[in-house]
């Protein structure tokens, strides 16, 4: 049954998607992995990139290997979250099924101001908007019914509803104790030491400010690479959360 398949929350770099992942850390009906995939791709024997190349490249963490700790049984519902480009060599059919496939998404001006001070050497790769919209194509072949997208500043602005709504489609219990928590380390997230300090800080959901970066000349590029991906998912975000491209 769909509904006893791991939920993914699909997503790409800066994109609130840690905050969105904390509710369901705090959960007791969920066991959550955080960014498994990344590990194959970054420090495994098969990894794709060489940014930790001084690392040595660990056996364990190869991609059929991760997969299959993520799908081994356990005693609550599995939730995973990560970006789908960490996930590219096994993005397909078979592998996009085994999962209830939902998205977060976010305008790429923020994506790549906030992603370029943490990674000023990124690559498009590493942007995340190809791959995402690679993985939501696939999920929307298998079920297009069953694909959910969540706009990360609506859910920062409007976090009960969004996620009343992202629960009602799952078809979990969703309650408003689910939103606030008492900061703490996440042992979850010891493996990306700088990234989620604000993520474990937190108290709750937090409004984002929609204060419209000014990108560099250097950064257009690939603002222009990851619009037209982030639209196509855009359109399909919860009803009233959707923005309009320009004409």
């Amino acid at each position: 049954m769909s509904q006893d398949k791991p939920v993914a929350l699909w997503s790409v770099p800066r994109s609130i998607s840690t905050a969105f992942e904390r509710v369901f850390v705090e959960r007791d009906d969920f066991e959550v992995f955080h960014e498994p995939f990344g590990e194959s791709y970054y420090y495994s024997e098969e990894r794709l990139s060489d940014r930790y190349s001084d690392e040595e490249p660990k056996a364990e963490d190869n991609y059929e290997n991760v997969l299959a700790r993520v799908l081994e049984p356990q005693e609550e519902r599995v939730f995973v979250k990560d970006m789908a480009y960490h996930a590219k060599p096994l993005i397909g059919p078979e592998f996009v099924g085994g999962f209830r496939n939902t998205f977060i998404i976010r305008d790429p001006k923020y994506v790549l101001a906030s992603l370029s001070r943490m990674w000023p050497d990124f690559t498009l790769e590493e942007t995340g908007f190809e791959q995402l919209y690679r993985l939501f194509r696939e999920a929307t072949e298998v079920d297009p019914e069953d694909v959910v997208v969540v706009d990360a500043m609506t859910f920062s602005e409007n976090p009960v509803g969004v996620l009343a709504a992202y629960c009602e489609h799952l078809e979990i219990p969703f309650q408003t104790d689910d939103l606030s928590w008492q900061p703490r380390e996440v042992r979850r997230w010891e493996s990306w030491e700088g990234w989620h300090e604000e993520a474990q800080q937190s108290t709750g959901i937090e409004p984002a400010e929609r204060k419209d970066p000014d990108l560099p000349p250097k950064l257009q590029e690939a603002y222009e690479h990851c619009l037209p991906y982030y639209y196509q998912l855009a359109a399909r975000a919860i009803p009233g959360t959707a923005p309009i491209p320009p004409a």
